[in-house]
Order: C-alpha cells, then sequence, then structure tokens
C-alpha cells in the first residue's frame, strides 16, 4: 500500500523530540516494516535533532497556525492546505490517507474525498478541550466544525485510550467506527537494564509542563534526600526544579529519543507524577518507555495506568499513587529507595509486560486493517 502519512499539526515536528514525535516516528517505522511504501506529509520537515527509523519521503505542506487572527483567513488557509495535500497525494499516486488528527485541519479527509481513499484517522487527545484549558483557542466555533467535518467524513477513528473513545462517542462520533489503538513501545530498542549501586536514581522524561505534575515531583524529592532526579526534556516549569540542590539533579534538557532510551536503562525508577485531570484521556509513552526500558514505573492512578502497572495485583509492574499527592509520591520512593530489589523486580516484570502486550508493529496492523476494506472495495 502507498500510504500518505499526515500529520498537518505544525506543533508536531517530525524530527523533534517531544512525545508526539516519537510517536509519529516509530509508528512510521513500524508502518514501512509492515509492508507500507510511505510518504510523509508535514508543515514541519526541518531537522530538530532525530531522525526517521526507516524510509520514507517527507514532504512539505502549508501550515494553519492556531494563533491567525482573523476565523476566514483560517478557513482560506484551511482550504490551501488541504489543496496541497490533495495535489501531493495525487502526483504520489497514494492508496489510502492515515492522519494524525490537528486543530484547524480537514486536509486529510478532503483529499480522500477528492481521491476516493480510504481515510483513518489517529486521535490522541480532545484538542479543542486541550487548547482551551492549557494555551488558547482564538476560534472554538470554526475549531468544532472543522472537527465535525473531520470525524463524520473518515472511515475509521482510531483512538488513543478508552476514556478519550468514549468522549468522541459522546461528542456524537459515530460509535461502530472507533477503535482504541493504545500507544506501543519498540522493545528491540531498549538495551539492558543496568543500575548504579552507589546511587538511587529517578528519572523523568518529558515536557515540563503543569499537567505532568512536575511541582509535586520536585515537592516529593525534596522529602526523599537518598534519591537524584535525572530529567530528560524542558518546558515552562522547568525552573522548579531549582528548589533541589545542585547536587541532586541532572537536568539534561531535550535529547534524542536513542539516547533518552539509553538513559532510561540507567534509572532505578521512572516517574509520572500526572495531575488530576477529568476524564484523563492520556495513553502514556513515557510510562511505557520507562516499563521497556525496566525503570520500575511510579505512576498517578489515573486512566490506563492501573492496567499498565497490574494494579497492585500478582502480576504488580509498578507502584501506583495519588495524582497530585506529593506525600504519597515520595513515601513510593523512599520504600522502594530502601528495597532496591523490590524496584528492580518490579521494573523487570514491567519490561516483560510491555514486549509483551505493546508493540508499534501491532498498531501499524491495525492501522493497515482499517484502511484495507475500504480500498478493497474501491477497487472492485
Amino acid at each position: 500500500m502507498r500510504l500518505l502519512y499526515l500529520s498537518a499539526d505544525p506543533g508536531v515536528p517530525v524530527l523533534g523530540h517531544k512525545g508526539a514525535s516519537v510517536h509519529l516516528r516509530e509508528l512510521c517505522a513500524a508502518l514501512v516494516q509492515a509492508g507500507a511504501e510511505l510518504h510523509i506529509a508535514s508543515p514541519r520537515i526541518e531537522p530538530e535533532g532525530d531522525e526517521l527509523l526507516a524510509p520514507a519521503e517527507v514532504h512539505p505542506i502549508p501550515a494553519v497556525p492556531a494563533k491567525t487572527p482573523d476565523p476566514v483567513a483560517v478557513t482560506g488557509l484551511t482550504q490551501a492546505q488541504a489543496d496541497a495535500v490533495t495535489t501531493l497525494a495525487r502526483r504520489l499516486g497514494a492508496q489510502a490517507v492515515y492522519e494524525r488528527f490537528s486543530l484547524y485541519s480537514a486536509a486529510g479527509v478532503r483529499t480522500a474525498a477528492a481521491l476516493g481513499l480510504p481515510h483513518a484517522l489517529e486521535v490522541n487527545a480532545p484538542l479543542r478541550e486541550e487548547a482551551a484549558r492549557y494555551r488558547t483557542l482564538l476560534h472554538p466555533e470554526l475549531a468544532a466544525r472543522l472537527e465535525s467535518e473531520v470525524m463524520a467524513a473518515t472511515d475509521r477513528v482510531l483512538a488513543v485510550s478508552e476514556p478519550l473513545a468514549a468522549t468522541l462517542a459522546h461528542q456524537g462520533v459515530e460509535a461502530a467506527k472507533i477503535e482504541v489503538v493504545p500507544n506501543g513501545v519498540c522493545a528491540a530498542r531498549f538495551g539492558s537494564p543496568r543500575r548504579d549501586p552507589a546511587r538511587f536514581l529517578v528519572g523523568f522524561a518529558g515536557s515540563l509542563k503543569p499537567w505532568h505534575g512536575v511541582e509535586v515531583l520536585v515537592d516529593a524529592l525534596t522529602r526523599v534526600p537518598q534519591a537524584h532526579l535525572q530529567v530528560v526534556g524542558h518546558g515552562p516549569l522547568e525552573h522548579l526544579l531549582e528548589r533541589l540542590p545542585a547536587e541532586r539533579v541532572t537536568r539534561l534538557g531535550a535529547r534524542p529519543h536513542a539516547e533518552t532510551i539509553e538513559l532510561m536503562a540507567g534509572w532505578d525508577v521512572g516517574v509520572a507524577p500526572y495531575m488530576p485531570i477529568d476524564g484523563f484521556w492520556f495513553s502514556p509513552l513515557k510510562v511505557l518507555e520507562y516499563m521497556a526500558a525496566g525503570a520500575c514505573p511510579v505512576c498517578s492512578d489515573l486512566g490506563e495506568a492501573r492496567e499498565l502497572l497490574g494494579g497492585g495485583g500478582r502480576d504488580e509492574r509498578g507502584v501506583l499513587v495519588r495524582a497530585g499527592d506529593p506525600g504519597a509520591l515520595a513515601q513510593a520512593i523512599a520504600a522502594l529507595a530502601r528495597d532496591r530489589e523490590r524496584a528492580r523486580r518490579l521494573g523487570q516484570r514491567a519490561r516483560a509486560w510491555a514486549a509483551l502486550h505493546r508493540s508499534w508493529s501491532v498498531n501499524a496492523q491495525r492501522a493497515l486493517a482499517a484502511l484495507e476494506p475500504r480500498r478493497r472495495r474501491s477497487a472492485a
């Protein structure tokens, strides 16, 4: 299948370090391995420190900047982007369109309709709600209209979590075409865990934003003096790390993904102290990568975290803590620091489970399967 992978969000650089970029590249690599001839279309294709993991052609498309003040201008930019994607797909002879859902974009479904192609939509977050809550949503009515157009026109919606699938259904998306496809890992990219017996290393990977619980993490670690924090990533709350003594925190900033997962192999614990969020919709990629690296995951008890970490049952493979509670997080980390063998054992179980149950290759197969039935009907 000659597949056009569309990522129209100008905030998701194809070659960047952020989690959305990692997701994009890992799934693209798995799609190629599954037999797709892949073409990636995005407004952010310039070098930004990382690299594609499999052969795929990358094509620039016009952006629709979210901060464009005039809604009429946004409408024009949206159509210009769709026209450019349609021209590209026609030139390439694309046989299907796989789209990462973006605000203010309908390029994928308009291209699919114009060329009679199957279309599948990957949805990773309720973007309008997220933008309104944490950033600025200048044109909510236009964003809602475009979202309704895309959700109605796509053949299949691949939601990243059960709560997100439920939200989409509640908003009127046809339930029969929604499928839950959570994030995965490529277990082969993660080397064997290694530990430094001289220190207990707690790791955090990701953007330092309010909902990631940075303040809770810092508060907790002030209470666990035997732990050293290693942070991979940056963000608006990075200054909070200055509350920890300099000798107890290593700030590495954003790093290429290969380097990040190599660092994870040295962590005793990987933390994901998400803040309380109604309808927690994440499929936390960082938690899966902690697991694949063999670091014991310590995660807020939200969304699918209970399933990932075994829920405290016989197959426990991490530690769940109450969201937004620095005392509970400190207690969990201190207990693991006192019993490093338990931390190692939980990390080992997590690593084995992630390799067996969460795979980008399975996600790629499900994505292609979502496109195949209509492709066959169109060819008949």
